[in-house]
């Protein structure tokens, strides 16, 4: 059987599990951080957190310092949690 070329981009033929697991420890935590808001959000906060997750590992493979990566990715997680409660609410009709 003819074996049939991968058409993806090299950096999209690794899927976003394999993509943290290649980051230095501290990035990938914060990197993976927003998927959390899976266990406590649902549809709703998978959504957000894979979103917040794939900003974080654009933002891993800047040229930023250490330092400025750090910030930039816990902003991102607190605004992934504020939009996510922000949803909610309006959801819920408060």
């Amino acid at each position: 059987m003819a074996e049939t070329s991968d058409l993806r981009p090299e950096g999209a033929k690794e899927n976003l599990f394999t993509q943290i697991r290649t980051l230095p420890r501290w990035q990938g935590i914060l990197a993976a951080l927003p998927l959390g808001l899976l266990l406590i959000g649902g549809l709703l906060g998978g959504l957000i957190g894979v979103l917040g997750a794939v900003i974080n590992l654009k933002i891993a493979r800047t040229a930023l310092a250490p330092t400025g990566k750090a910030l930039s990715m816990t902003g991102v997680i607190f605004g992934a949690v504020i939009v996510f409660l922000l949803i909610a609410a309006v959801l819920a009709g408060f």
